[in-house]
């Protein structure tokens, strides 16, 4: 008994303080005694929002459950963590999915960072009830950044919900990221336009060659391969709409093609013409033995007929 009363008496005290402490030194079961104490009450709501910020980053979905309880909702801001970390976009991906209603979708700047969020973490489900409800649609442009996934939502977005120019940068952002091959197989799989103009008279294909020739791409491994791959889809891209403007000519088959069908056509007569040429040769030689054989045979019997 008096041992566990003076195990009670040594914990630290119920103070925002030591919450602190708690959450600098990740001990998550700490934070959570802490937080069971009530510490949270009596801060007003800006000192709330940092402590909800710095309890997200300990990624602990025991924490975000038992704040989940509390009568507050939360906000995107509480989850905006360092992305380059990949633990911390899965972890905010689940607190999403878990608990989206949580969030003020009667706010359209809160829904604006929302979506800004789900794309970052690539929130498949979050980015679609937003779709759904009309949401944050200015943001939707970032729905090129996101994974492929999440970029097929785009077939939500009914016709003259967007403007042309940010339609154009969707594309445009779709073709800049990893997947932009993929990316564009859906997009001429499902019949979508992304040779769309915008204001300036120009395609997402026009802007990602502004792009290639104008941008400093670092000089490192990472910026090579970001060259290369920017330099491909622009390629590709140029190469689609190429046919697309020529279909006679696209139909017709290139010089290579025929050079080497032509080589192949030249390779199948050469082998044909071996293959008959040792079947003539098999068939002579066993001819010329047929008559040999015949020819002893006759002598044979014109020795028995002298004897």
């Amino acid at each position: 008994m008096s041992k566990e009363k003076t195990k009670t008496d040594t914990s630290p005290d119920i103070t925002p303080e030591n919450l602190e402490k708690a959450i600098e030194k990740y001990q998550r079961q700490e934070v959570i005694r802490i937080l069971k104490g009530g510490v949270l009450n009596d801060l007003n709501d800006k000192k709330r929002a940092e402590l909800c910020h710095r309890l997200a980053g300990l990624r602990s979905m025991e924490i975000i459950d038992f704040l989940s309880r509390q009568k507050n909702t939360f906000s995107a801001e509480m989850l905006e963590l360092d992305f380059d970390v990949f633990q911390n976009r899965n972890f905010v991906c689940d607190v999403l999915e878990k608990y989206e209603k949580k969030f003020d979708t009667s706010d359209e700047e809160e829904c604006k960072k929302l979506f800004t969020l789900a794309c970052a973490v690539n929130a498949e489900k979050t980015v679609k009830s937003l779709i759904r409800q009309k949401k944050a649609i200015n943001c939707y442009p970032l729905i090129g950044t996101a994974s492929l996934q999440v970029f097929e939502q785009i077939s939500l977005i009914a016709g003259g919900q967007m403007h042309d120019n940010d339609r154009v940068q969707l594309y445009l952002n779709a073709f800049l990221s990893d997947e932009w091959e993929q990316k564009l197989i859906f997009m001429l799989e499902n019949k979508i336009d992304y040779s769309l103009k915008n204001t300036d008279g120009k395609t997402a294909a026009d802007l990602l060659e502004e792009r290639v020739n104008t941008y400093k791409y670092p000089n490192s491994k990472k910026g090579n391969l970001q060259k290369i791959q920017e330099e491909q889809a622009l390629k590709r891209l140029k190469k689609i709409q190429y046919e697309k403007e020529h279909p006679a000519e696209s139909k017709k088959p290139s010089v290579k093609k025929l050079i080497l069908t032509a080589i192949i056509c030249i390779a199948a007569a050469a082998l044909i013409g071996t293959v008959a040429g040792r079947a003539y040769v098999r068939n002579h030689a066993s001819t010329e033995s047929e008559d040999l054989s015949a020819e002893e045979e006759s002598d044979s019997s014109d020795d028995l007929s002298a004897e």
